[in-house]
């Protein structure tokens, strides 16, 4: 069940840049920083209900995951 939401948030943070028109490739440096801190961020405590379109994993992405991916980034110098 943890590798099935780890890959549903991963194609999940791709259809979302698909559909925000945000497809162009990231630079290798990038790409780098961003697999970090997706390793990183694998430790934090998830929502009890994992679906995509659950209320509580909306909160989670917007309240918890997408600042931590933010920071880590910024970390990082991106």
């Amino acid at each position: 069940m943890f590798f099935f939401s780890l890959f549903l948030s991963g194609c999940y943070e791709w259809v979302v840049r698909f559909w925000n028109g945000e497809t162009q490739k990231l630079s290798p440096a990038e790409e780098k920083a961003s697999d970090e801190c997706f390793q990183e961020l694998r430790s934090l405590p998830r929502p009890k209900n994992e679906y995509v379109g659950s209320k509580e994993m909306q909160d989670w992405l917007g309240e918890i995951y997408g600042p931590a991916e933010r920071e880590c980034m910024r970390r990082k110098g991106f």
